[in-house]
């Protein structure tokens, strides 16, 4: 390898690589081309003409096919031929009423396809020189068609066959143009001849398509005898073809010199007696095939210096971040949780990029969280280590105080022992974790009724529960935190009232609703405590909770909800100054935590 292909860096080695693999072989491959394909040029010349002739053959066919198409209709009808065998023996003494009637049958019967295709003269002409036109025929009579020359050869067709006529003079008035392309046809049954139908195709569709190539090309249908039938040029009509004695005999291509210049010759039947002839330059269509494959290569090499541009940017954008990801991997891989990749897009390095960082991010969350749950086992431990004492001596005390309180007649306080024993038994039974709603309520009502003994009556407790939520399981001593929360915060510590609502919301979910009648927040504590409750609660935070007979907080309730229903747990706050407190609670009916 020389040097100076040494010194070259990576990048530029991929430049000249595929300029010298791509641009070369385009130079070479053009030159030795124009060498040796010379006849495979003239030969992509002919079948380029060739094409030009088959998509104007396919619409002079389907004009041609239209034209016959009318004539076998007229023909062959059933509800044509009555009418017109009963004009055919129309006489003098026939009523004209009834000749009226069959001309108007037959009319309005024929303008069912005329109509459709708009460009055709259609006339239906009979022995005793009755007839229907589809054109006025105030100008023309059609009994003249008896007179024309061609008239004897239709009576000579032999079945089903169609007299090809020519270019005729104009007899219809609905166009301007001098002639129509016209074809005749005998009606006939059981050999007899009972009419005659002559359809006129009108010029202008075939020369208008016959202009769109008026630059080198030009295109006629000719007769047998070589007559131009139809040609963009109307003042040819009716004149011989020039080169007609140079056609090829059958349908293919023939050259032809014109002033020094080679011309392509095409032939194509259209009938058995015309022919479409399509009579084009060779130089020009050979000049514009050159010229095609000169762009050609420019395109090509314009394509090949964007495409090594493209994929030298492209290399670079590529490796870049997938480098990056590496990096984070070995730094991750070291012990460093903390790194991201931070890499963006929407391609697949770019996915790669988000998916693994929010990978990252959950393992980090999945080892707090797990950390926490160790933390909260712990405390859950020490808790049942200092709730040693015998729960069912503790209960036997009370309900003998209770008993001797009812035999000295106090029952009010008696009342009040029975209710802290039972509050007593649900805060110390810890063998359910979910209970009943009915139950959790009860508990409120027994806790409710200590705060008034304490206080003195100053807070009214009402139970608005659906009776189809009284069954419902939900988590123990989820609402007392609440009703604290309340009677603290809300009505501080001061008489007031305390709503406990439940209800099924439409998408099956529990809803549990905790209001309170106190003083409120400002809009900005409450924005400040709902911040608050967004964060998810630290060592820091069971540290210096507030005590309680639950020993949960507001934000330890809903930091338990979602552990146990996760997204499918949401909840509301709100409050206004002197407007009360309502928090709002919805969970799914099951219980577990998800999977």
């Amino acid at each position: 390898m020389p040097g100076w292909l040494r010194r070259l860096s990576l990048r530029n080695k991929l430049v000249l690589t595929i300029l010298v693999c791509l641009v070369l072989p385009s130079v070479v491959s053009m030159n030795v081309s124009s060498l040796f394909t010379r006849d495979a040029v003239r030969t992509q010349v002919t079948d380029s003409s060739r094409e030009s002739m088959r998509i104007v053959s396919q619409i002079v066919n389907g004009q041609i096919k239209n034209m016959i198409y009318v004539m076998n209709f007229i023909q062959f009808d059933e509800e044509l031929q009555p009418s017109i065998r009963e004009l055919g023996r129309a006489n003098e003494t026939t009523d004209k009423g009834d000749v009226l009637q069959y001309k108007q049958t037959i009319a309005k019967r024929m303008s069912t396809v005329i109509d459709s295709f708009g460009n055709l003269s259609v006339t239906v002409l009979l022995p005793n020189k009755e007839y229907v036109a589809s054109y006025t025929t105030f100008a023309f009579n059609p009994t003249d068609f008896m007179r024309k020359s061609w008239f004897s050869a239709v009576e000579q067709v032999s079945g089903y066959n169609v007299l090809w006529i020519g270019a005729e003079p104009n007899y219809s008035e609905s166009t301007n143009q001098p002639y129509l392309l016209s074809a005749a046809k005998p009606l006939r049954k059981n050999d007899i001849t009972y009419g005659y139908v002559i359809v006129g195709l009108e010029l202008r569709l075939l020369q208008d398509l016959f202009n769109q190539y008026q630059n080198n090309e030009s295109m006629v249908i000719i007769d047998e005898q070589g007559r131009i039938l139809v040609d963009k040029d109307s003042t040819t009509i009716g004149t011989k073809f020039p080169y007609y004695d140079q056609l090829p005999r059958e349908d293919g291509s023939s050259f032809v010199k014109v002033a020094g210049e080679d011309y392509i010759l095409l032939s194509s039947h259209v009938t058995p007696e015309w022919k479409l002839v399509n009579m084009s330059s060779y130089k020009t269509a050979a000049q514009k095939i050159e010229s095609f494959r000169k762009t050609d290569f420019l395109i090509q090499l314009f394509f090949l210096v964007l495409f090594a541009v493209t994929l030298l940017y492209m290399v670079r954008t590529l490796t870049k971040p997938i480098a990056r990801l590496v990096q984070t991997v070995v730094r991750i891989e070291s012990g460093q949780l903390g790194e991201r990749s931070n890499i963006n897009g929407v391609d697949e390095v770019g996915r790669l990029g988000y998916v693994f960082d929010r990978m990252i991010d959950r393992i980090e969350l999945m080892i707090e969280e797990n950390r926490r749950e160790q933390e909260l086992k712990r405390m859950a431990e020490l808790a049942m280590l200092q709730a040693q004492i015998n729960p069912h001596f503790l209960f036997n005390v009370l309900n003998s105080i209770r008993l001797k309180i009812m035999m000295k007649g106090d029952s009010e306080n008696a009342e009040l022992i029975s209710s802290l024993s039972s509050l007593l038994r649900m805060t110390i039974n810890r063998n359910n974790e979910y209970i009943p709603l009915h139950e959790e309520i009860e508990i409120i009502e027994h806790y409710v009724r200590l705060l008034n003994s304490r206080h003195g009556d100053r807070v009214n407790l009402r139970i608005s529960a659906a009776s189809d939520t009284l069954l419902i399981e939900i988590p123990r001593f989820l609402l007392q935190p609440l009703i604290e929360n309340a009677y603290l915060h809300g009505l501080k510590s001061k008489p007031g009232e305390i709503t406990i609502a439940s209800r099924i919301c439409e998408d099956g979910r529990l809803q549990l609703e905790v209001r309170d009648s106190g003083v409120g927040m400002t809009t900005e504590r409450l924005e400040e405590l709902r911040t608050h409750l967004v964060t998810r609660p630290t060592k820091h935070h069971h540290a210096s909770r507030s005590p309680s007979l639950s020993g949960i907080g507001l934000q330890n309730v809903l930091e338990r909800l979602r552990i146990i229903y996760g997204h499918r747990f949401d909840y509301e706050i709100a409050s206004g100054p002197d407007q009360g407190t309502q928090i709002v609670l919805r969970f799914p009916q099951q219980t577990g935590k998800e999977g």
